[in-house]
């Protein structure tokens, strides 16, 4: 109900286990964000978390959890959670947190702020695009693929991926998902 007073045309999906998501991630590959409870029914959260993100490496995933201790909300980030909700908020303040998720901003609980994985200051500065072109690449998309999915020239996407290389300091794609990876740089 909460997501549906931020975006009422937005189609809700529910699973009742890790294999439900599974199964909707595939046969709903543009998913855009996935609410995961890390307390599931015979099952662990975090482990999810990193199925469901090598599944659909698109998708923003955001912790609802009860646990708000530093070390589950570090692991969770580190493990690909774009954002960690406590349960523990208001109806006002989750609805505020989740529109900032959606705005593609990261919400931490308080106290936990500096535990996000995010660019840090000394990495390299890239565009919104160059971002972009990043995560496809990382998504194992070739050139025409991510021309495509983002509108762009085949031209251009050659021109930005060897700006990121540039950028990066590195020679290959390969080298260029690891240092992003080691960077925490996302698509933003």
């Amino acid at each position: 109900m909460l997501i549906s007073t931020l975006t009422p045309e937005a189609l809700i999906y529910e699973a009742a286990n890790v294999d439900n998501a599974l199964a909707l991630g595939q046969e709903h590959p543009d998913l855009s964000l996935c609410l995961l409870d890390l307390d599931l029914r015979q099952e662990r959260g975090l482990p999810a978390l990193g199925q469901i993100k090598a599944l659909a490496l698109k998708v923003s995933i955001v912790i609802v959890s009860g646990s708000e201790d530093r070390s589950t909300v570090h692991a969770c980030l580190e493990a690909g959670a774009t954002s960690y909700i406590p349960k523990s908020v208001t109806s006002d303040s989750f609805l505020h947190a989740l529109k900032r998720v959606m705005d593609g901003e990261v919400f931490l609980p308080p106290g936990t702020e500096n535990l996000n994985p995010d660019t840090p200051s000394n990495a390299p500065k890239l565009t919104p695009r160059q971002r972009e072109v990043l995560f496809a690449m990382s998504r194992g998309l070739p050139t025409k693929r991510i021309a495509r999915e983002l509108s762009l020239s085949e031209y251009t996407v050659k021109d930005h991926i060897s700006d990121l290389f540039r950028v990066l300091g590195v020679s290959n794609r390969v080298e260029a998902i690891n240092k992003a990876n080691r960077l925490y740089l996302r698509p933003r």
